[in-house]
């Protein structure tokens, strides 16, 4: 098909009226550039331009401006931005046939093309500065008291003046100061509207096409950042935090558009920032590193096609090599601060830096490369750089080689110098990097490093890369030490292998994310690294087991401090009182919800560091005894600070039977001795209650339970023995009395203590349990399975069949029959059934490590849940077996729990 079909069928009187020079003009266009082929077809008499201006000088950077601002005289933004569009293509057209005949130097042609996109800026930038100052009055900057303004600063190849024809134009958008404007908005907002409206001027669609493609990611902070910065910021932001792939991308920072004068302030900020006067040994060794990167990258994914930017001896390495010789001697010598990265290589070899072979080299490959560059963008008017070796032949043909082999050999000889010379550069390293530490280093192949976190497990490789990416630009992380930096760079492939053998990936790297983001463990974690201490496995085990603990210590650094230096728990009362003499806090409640978070980190983490050994009773019963007493610790202290008198406090529940885990509740009772007492010390309770469950910045010391109180939620806190003894003699119902066995003295008056005590065995161990009671307490153990409503895929290890209250009442029923006086289920079972208790600690574990997780009360387990495979990872087992594991435990309990109730 002819390269002017479209006209020789629809506009054949145009193509007629054309001489032959003309007609050949508009085929080499048409053959060269789809796009600019479109163009002309809507605008054929564009074409005499181009040709009138194909010998012409080019126009350069003030005449453009010149033209772009008479723009500004179109009344409607709708009416704008095809227009803008409509002259960004016109001179486009007219750059590319000047590159088609050979009429400049490449880099003549670029540099023009960049001066196009700076014009295009000033238009915009003019026009929404205008609209916002007519709306919003005069940005003040409070530091001058002068009319605060912005501009455009022009960044990576936009920057350098060589822009390529289909490039994102990367740029930053800042102002001079904050401050506020004469109708009271802040600088910051006036200035966001402005550039937002820049934004849209250049890149909203419409019938012409689109002007530019803006890309922003080289602010600071990246795509998380402002869409503009104050000087101030941008001044306090790269003296702290920048990167070193800052000082390579700021190299080719220059002034675009909006006032000069600001663009002037901005450059002699960073100026020093990039071009140091001399260079540690840290920062030498990341540029370094950032070469292994770039070698990484440039392996070939595909045999027939070849990345020519990214590709061994291609277009990354030749500028990578500018950068490297800039920044190393620029901070000696200005001469060589060049934006310009043919220009930069030049001034390399002037100085003696690049020895003068190598420096031809680089300059020809680069411009031999830029070349097809554009000829491949322009084919289908896209940003790509991938040459596809199909389409060698028209590569060669509009390249102007004779043939196509000749053109491949130029090629292969080109990349072959240019890999030469970048290897000779520190020599070539056997590291290799991961696709993650790849885009961490550089923010490059973003594409790379989320197909890789998907090949590690991750549903959604993007979020991953987001989650992971806020732990490397945290602040926190940005003031380290370079040293330090690449320490947990280096630690990253251990990071993924870990990533990739834990069951719930996400809520690993949540987890981790808040230990460092919000925890700050940055030092803490180094520190373990550099000591090769088992630290790091402690807290690796945390962010994949517990999201409980991972929230306590990520929102408490002296309690992550505390953690991670303690060799051993807190475990009874003379640990708790010794902690609470150390504890630095004045109010008495605060100082217990403290010391309650240190008890259960310290406990957790001892659980964590048994979970391996072969004593599964120990470390449960450990770790139950442990959150009991501090309970028991934390209860009596209430009673004393509230000067308790008159009554006693027991227990009930898990609390009672000595069996509380993570985030258990409190069953309490209150008991007064008589009604006297209770007249005069009846607000007490309330006030222990209130001290218990009330919230504030340290959290809450415990939930409570009443329902286990007489009449439940609706009953009286605190009765009167008396009112105990007929409520036992007379109302009290089956699923009670087997409620009290659990019953357990915990703080208060000895005397109220013994009688009570002598009233609970009394109340107990009068009931005769007999067939009867038995079926009341079978029917009512039937009914709570009922409403826990289990399925094929839901499990619920406490009140679904076979589940631990199965077990609790056989042994609770024992006790009863035997009269015993015991709380604790487990020694009860011991003598009652010892075949269940390897089930029984099973399920309990269970309910352990699932409270680890989410620390809260919950004893349910869906299959295929990623909460159910991270508690089947801790057993060592796949969440396959772990399930049928645990299906076939609760079958034999309720064999077992049958065969006593028949």
């Amino acid at each position: 098909m002819s390269n002017l079909f479209k006209f020789e069928t629809l506009k054949k009187d145009f193509l007629d009226s054309l001489n032959l020079s003309q007609k050949q003009l508009l085929s080499k266009l048409a053959y060269f550039s789809s796009c600019i082929s479109d163009f002309l077809f809507r605008h054929p008499q564009e074409l005499f331009y181009i040709e009138e201006n194909l010998n012409q000088p080019l126009l350069g950077r003030d005449k453009l401006i010149q033209e772009a601002i008479t723009l500004l005289n179109v009344e409607k933004d709708e009416d704008f931005i095809p227009k803008l569009t409509y002259f960004k293509m016109k001179h486009f057209s007219r750059i590319v046939a000047k590159d088609i005949y050979k009429k400049h130097h490449l880099i003549k042609l670029t540099e023009e093309y960049s001066y196009l996109a700076d014009a295009c800026f000033e238009v915009a930038y003019t026009r929404a500065y205008k609209k916002h100052l007519q709306k919003y009055g005069q940005p003040v900057d409070e530091a001058t008291g002068k009319v605060a303004s912005g501009s455009v600063i022009a960044l990576g190849k936009h920057g350098g003046t060589d822009l390529n024809y289909y490039s994102d134009v990367d740029v930053m958008y800042i102002y001079s100061g904050e401050g506020k404007t004469e109708k009271g908005i802040s600088n910051r907002e006036f200035f966001i509207k402005v550039f937002t409206d820049v934004n849209i001027y250049l890149t909203k669609r419409n019938f012409e096409g689109m002007t530019w493609n803006v890309d922003l990611d080289l602010r600071p902070e990246g795509k998380k950042g402002l869409l503009a910065y104050s000087i101030p910021f941008i001044e306090s932001y790269y003296w702290s935090v920048g990167r070193t792939w800052e000082r390579h991308m700021l190299i080719k920072a220059r002034h675009a558009a909006g006032d000069e004068n600001v663009s002037n302030e901005f450059l002699s900020i960073i100026t020093p920032f990039v071009y140091r006067k001399s260079l540690s040994k840290d920062l030498i060794d990341e540029i370094f590193n950032m070469k292994k990167l770039i070698e990484e990258s440039a392996k070939s994914k595909k045999a027939d096609e070849i990345d020519i930017k990214k590709c061994e001896g291609g277009i990354r390495e030749i500028e990578f090599i500018a950068q490297i010789f800039q920044l190393l001697h620029g901070g000696q010598n200005p001469d060589l601060r060049e934006r310009e990265t043919v220009k930069a290589i030049r001034k390399l070899k002037e100085h003696g830096i690049l020895p003068e072979e190598d420096a031809d080299k680089l300059e020809n490959a680069y411009i031999f490369l830029r070349n097809l560059e554009h000829v491949i963008q322009l084919k289908n008017c896209t940003q790509t750089q991938i040459f596809n070796l199909k389409n060698a032949d028209e590569y060669a043909d509009k390249l102007g080689f004779s043939d196509t082999q000749e053109f491949l050999s130029v090629f292969n000889n080109h990349r072959k110098n240019v890999k030469s010379i970048f290897d000779k550069i520190a020599g070539k390293e056997e590291k290799h990097y991961t696709p993650l530490q790849s885009y961490i280093m550089t923010k490059q192949n973003e594409e790379e490093a989320v197909e890789y976190l998907k090949q590690l497990g991750f549903k959604d490789g993007k979020w991953a890369l987001n989650v992971i990416l806020e732990i490397f630009n945290n602040p926190e992380y940005l003031l380290l030490s370079e040293k330090e930096k690449n320490l947990l760079f280096d630690y990253i492939p251990k990071l993924e292998k870990e990533v990739k053998e834990s069951p719930d990936k996400e809520g690993f790297i949540i987890n981790l994310n808040k230990l460092f983001v919000e925890g700050n463990i940055y030092r803490i974690f180094l520190t373990a690294l550099e000591n090769k201490s088992k630290l790091i496995d402690f807290i690796l085990q945390i962010g994949k087991t517990s999201d409980y603990i991972t929230n306590i210590i990520s929102k408490d650094t002296e309690i992550i401090d505390l953690a991670f230096s303690s060799g051993r728990p807190l475990v009874n009362e003379k640990d708790f009182l010794k902690e609470l003499s150390i504890l630095n806090i004045e109010d008495p409640i605060e100082k217990l919800k403290k010391l309650k978070k240190i008890v259960e980190v310290l406990g957790a983490l001892d659980y964590f560091a048994r979970i391996k050994l072969n004593s599964p009773v120990a470390r449960l019963k450990k770790l139950n005894n442990i959150i009991t007493n501090l309970a028991d610790f934390i209860i009596k202290q209430l009673y004393t600070l509230n000067e308790g008198s008159g009554f006693a406090i027991f227990g009930l529940g898990k609390l009672g039977s000595k069996e509380m885990n993570i985030g258990s509740d409190l069953d309490l009772i209150f008991v007064f001795k008589d009604e006297e007492s209770k007249l005069k010390y009846l607000k007490i309770p309330q006030k222990i209650v209130q001290d218990l469950t009330k919230y504030t910045k340290e959290g809450q010391l415990y939930q409570i339970d009443l329902r286990l109180r007489p009449y439940g939620k609706a009953g009286e806190l605190s009765p009167t023995m008396d009112f105990y003894r007929k409520y036992f003699s007379k109302e009290a119902r089956v699923w009670e009395v087997l409620a009290w066995t659990k019953s357990r003295f915990i703080a208060g008056d000895e005397d109220v203590k013994n009688e009570f005590e002598s009233l609970i065995k009394e109340f107990l161990f009068s009931k005769k349990v007999d067939k009867a009671f038995k079926e009341e307490v079978l029917d009512m153990r039937l009914k709570l399975e009922g409403i826990t409503k289990e399925t094929e895929s839901m499990l619920d290890i406490k009140l679904g069949k076979g589940g631990i209250a199965d077990i609790e009442f056989m042994v609770q029923l024992f006790y009863l029959e035997n009269k015993n006086r015991r709380t604790g289920i487990l020694e009860g079972l011991l003598d009652f059934d010892p075949d269940v208790v390897d089930d029984y600690i099973f399920l309990r574990e269970i309910e352990t490590r699932l409270r680890l997780v989410k620390g809260l009360s919950t004893s349910k387990l869906t299959k295929d849940d990623t909460i159910t495979g991270r508690i089947a990872d801790t057993f060592e087992l796949d969440t396959k077996t772990f399930w049928n594991t645990l299906k076939e435990t609760k079958e034999r309990v309720r064999t077992h729990f049958y065969r006593y109730f028949k």
